[in-house]
């Protein structure tokens, strides 16, 4: 069967029955909706047809643009502009709004230490863009010069999705002041940790905190370049087989490229799949009276991860 992973980053349910064969795909609760192999579709309830771009329009209610953006996340070698056609398109942060909706999406709903969130705007690596209300994740250089941006969506459809004409070596960080680095998968794992750190007592900013977003080692490669005083890095990729397939690969481009610096290189994994959904699950018990301290010690005795 064909690759309906953009169809599930949509938030749609495949319906895994009878009516979906492996020439299409019906979805639940969707009024008839079904998804051909080829990626067009059609509704019988409205007679209403397209392809992708179109149902990312509508299920969104976004521009074409911003459609195609997020097409080109999961359905690469169909919506990715020629490098060309990027490099000429060229990077532009969204025009931006106080991140209000941001905000109270990363405190409220992903469960995110609100002094930390309000420092990280305040750094401007976190802001909102003016017409969807996502959260913007921005990669900067050492100079404060941004070169990517990472979309997070706010309201009930999960979405994710980045910039077009941005460079992926830049991604989000959160630079600090020790010899320790620290790399996520995502700008949201990377911050619960850092709030479980907080919570613990331990002074979140000091270690140096990496999002890959998604684009493999080329932002380690350049962060580890660019700060020669990093003595130990924690990789610190999701509970999965991909986290734990990505982080081997990180591991070994790291003592392939830098085997000059020696570095100490770990590896850690939360205990759920990854480390906002062990924050969230804090935050459910931390209503009933449970410390950080006593919910992390139940997984990790040593707490080693936090240190």
């Amino acid at each position: 069967m064909n690759n309906y992973e953009w169809v599930k980053e949509l938030g749609l349910e495949i319906d895994e029955g009878k009516r979906s064969t492996a020439k299409a795909i019906h979805i639940k609760n969707s009024d008839g909706l079904y998804i051909f192999a080829e990626n067009n579709w059609y509704r019988h309830s409205d007679g209403k047809k397209g392809f992708p771009v179109d149902l990312v329009m509508e299920v969104l209610n976004c521009s074409k643009s911003y459609a195609l953006e997020f097409l080109s996340q999961h359905l690469p070698d169909q919506y990715i502009p020629p490098p060309k056609a990027r490099e000429k398109a060229g990077f532009k942060i969204p025009n931006q709004v106080p991140p209000s909706v941001a905000r109270l999406y990363l405190i409220h709903k992903r469960g995110i230490d609100y002094e930390i969130v309000d420092d990280l705007i305040k750094q401007g690596i976190i802001s909102e863009d003016a017409i969807y209300h996502n959260v913007m994740f921005i990669g900067r250089d050492i100079n404060g010069i941004a070169h990517s941006c990472g979309l997070r969506g706010t309201g009930m459809k999960q979405f994710r999705g980045e910039v077009s004409g941005g460079n992926k070596s830049y991604s989000f960080a959160m630079i600090g002041q020790s010899h320790k680095l620290r790399i996520f998968e995502s700008p949201i794992d990377a911050m619960s940790h850092a709030t479980f750190s907080k919570l613990l007592g331990i002074n979140w900013g000091l270690d140096h905190r990496l999002s890959t977003n998604g684009c493999g080692y080329m932002s380690v490669k350049r962060y580890l370049t660019e700060h020669r005083d990093i003595l130990n890095v924690i990789i610190s990729f999701d509970n999965d087989e991909p986290g734990r397939k990505g982080a081997e690969s990180v591991k070994n481009n790291i003592l392939s490229d830098f085997s000059e610096r020696k570095l100490n290189i770990g590896i850690i994994y939360p205990h759920l799949k990854d480390w906002n959904e062990d924050l969230v699950a804090f935050r459910v018990e931390e209503k009933n009276g449970v410390s950080a301290i006593s919910f992390l010690a139940r997984y990790y005795p040593q707490l080693s991860r936090y240190e």
